[in-house]
């Protein structure tokens, strides 16, 4: 018989948005917590990125519209008007037997409107000018209408090698920080009340299993045997996306103005 750890889905990334300015000057702002990886340019041609690999395989991407992308596509994206200098999204990769529509039909067998869309391919050109591709599926309500950003994960699936995407074995000095993180633990996302019911349906089918009661679910990540805990929550003082880092040492850290996290030992 097949353990729950089978069942789960793998973390892959969280997404913080900032500015231009700030994504070209992020080795000044974050020199003193972590090692700053390079990224690339999205092949839409409107954004760009940075990121910061652990040691469990997950990574943070700083991200940023150019300058002088157009406003109306700007608008028009799905990360487009959300506030700077903030968790903005996250990512699962690898679903069960490596097989997506598992997942599409266990949300959809929910029966809460929910729904993981087809897969599209995107790509991104690293600064070395290698071409990273995956595929990308959004969740969506029903009838395709938007569900409240973050309190469901994307899925990123990679077409080419991860390893070309998320150097951290690779290249293990970018994922050595001077703030002793390692990796995600946590993740606690903020939501409504109201959507709590049917959020925690479809949690509960993602990771293969019914709803304990308690709101949290377990996940793996890419390296290593540890495994970590999304959950929701109904606290509308807090941001809609909380994260919780595992290091050497428990602190709370200032990633940017008004982005403050905790590192739990």
């Amino acid at each position: 018989m097949s353990s729950q750890i089978d069942y789960l889905p793998t973390l892959d990334h969280i997404v913080i948005l900032v500015s231009n300015t700030t994504l070209e000057n992020l080795n000044n702002h974050l020199q003193n917590l972590f090692t700053i990886a390079p990224g690339g340019q999205h092949a839409n041609g409107l954004t760009w990125n940075k990121l910061v690999l652990f040691q469990d395989g997950v990574y943070l991407e700083f991200i940023a519209f150019y300058d002088n992308v157009d406003p109306q596509a700007r608008r028009d994206h799905r990360w487009g008007n959300l506030p700077e200098n903030t968790i903005i999204d996250w990512a699962f990769t690898y679903p069960p037997n490596n097989d997506f529509n598992i997942i599409r039909q266990r949300v959809a067998g929910t029966n809460t409107g929910i729904s993981y869309e087809e897969p599209a391919a995107w790509s991104r050109k690293r600064d070395d000018g290698v071409i990273l591709e995956w595929t990308l599926s959004t969740p969506s309500g029903p009838a395709g209408s938007a569900i409240q950003q973050g309190s469901m994960p994307f899925w990123c699936l990679d077409t080419t090698p991860r390893s070309l995407r998320v150097p951290y074995k690779d290249t293990p000095i970018l994922a050595e920080h001077s703030s002793g993180v390692r990796g995600v633990s946590s993740l606690a996302l903020n939501v409504d009340t109201s959507e709590i019911a049917r959020l925690s349906k479809v949690y509960g089918a993602i990771d293969g299993f019914s709803d304990s009661g308690e709101r949290k679910w377990n996940y793996k990540v890419p390296e290593g045997a540890e495994l970590g805990c999304v959950s929701l929550d109904t606290d509308s003082a807090d941001a809609p996306i909380r994260m919780t880092l595992s290091g050497t040492a428990s602190r709370r850290i200032e990633l940017l103005p008004g982005l403050v996290v905790d590192i739990e030992k």
